[in-house]
């Protein structure tokens, strides 16, 4: 093991990740990403082709010990690294054994400062093997409708996901899900925070061709420091990365600014 790794033994205290919610922030929207994925977790793709480890031993690799059992139902061999944040976390995985196409998933978290405080949390339900976002979002378009454009209502915004290739279009558990934030006409992009329950508004095929309209939920946390002006609407298909390819004009008013400051913070 290199200098650049660990040397230290830590013990893993077991957690189980909530599965239901996914938070996110990020400036502006993120480009396609190419990577495949494991639930809504990007992994390398070439570890789908490792023949993988017993968990104690992919622990081991990664300078690590575990002190409980792993529950009954997890693999106890084909555990590898899908994926690494250098420093901060790693996800571990392994192929269910009855599907495949579904993976069991832990992440552990590094804590630099205290090296007891390292944890896993282990999904409590296989994830569905995904293709990368950009992949499954091929023939997808975002584009305002003119009832948008011609009067836009900033608490009723629609927007339409239409299938502009030619073929059919089908999800692979994803939503229809769509967030926005406000940017200064020139100015950076808008940082943009969401939460939301998996599950909810989920997409369906679309043949080519059709659309399906969709409501535009507005980051709420940025009308606190909104002013009165002209603003660009910037949204983005939340679980494919996928950006409208114009931004939406609107007007903002200090009414609209002080009723939906009022609104998030009760």
């Amino acid at each position: 093991m290199g200098n650049s790794q660990r040397q230290r033994m830590s013990a893993l205290r077991p957690l189980i990740w909530p599965a239901d919610r996914r938070p996110c922030k990020h400036g502006g929207m993120n480009p396609l990403d190419d990577r495949p994925q494991v639930g809504t977790i990007p992994v390398d793709p070439g570890s789908f082709e490792q023949d993988g480890l017993e968990f104690d031993a992919i622990l081991h690799e990664l300078g690590l010990t575990f002190t409980n059992d792993l529950p009954a139902e997890m693999p106890g061999r084909g555990w590898r690294v899908l994926s690494s944040d250098t420093g901060s976390a790693t996800t571990v995985g392994a192929p269910a054994d009855t599907d495949p196409s579904s993976w069991w998933v832990g992440i552990i978290m590094r804590d630099e400062d205290n090296p007891t405080g390292d944890s896993l949390s282990l999904y409590p339900s296989p994830l569905p093997r995904r293709p990368s976002p950009r992949a499954r979002a091929e023939g997808l378009v975002l584009r305002w409708p003119e009832v948008t454009r011609a009067a836009p209502n900033l608490d009723l915004l629609a927007i339409d996901i239409i299938n502009a290739g030619t073929k059919r279009w089908h999800p692979h558990g994803d939503s229809f899900v769509v967030f926005a934030g406000l940017r200064k006409p020139g100015g950076p992009d808008p940082s943009v925070s969401f939460a939301y329950v998996n599950g909810r508004n989920p997409a369906l095929p679309l043949d080519p061709g059709e659309y399906v309209r969709v409501r535009v939920e507005i980051d709420s946390n940025q009308w606190a420091d909104l002013q009165p002006g002209h603003y660009d609407v910037h949204a983005g298909l939340v679980d494919l990365g996928l950006a409208a390819a114009e931004p939406l004009q609107v007007d903002v008013t200090e009414h609209d600014i002080r009723r939906h400051s009022r609104n998030w913070a009760d």
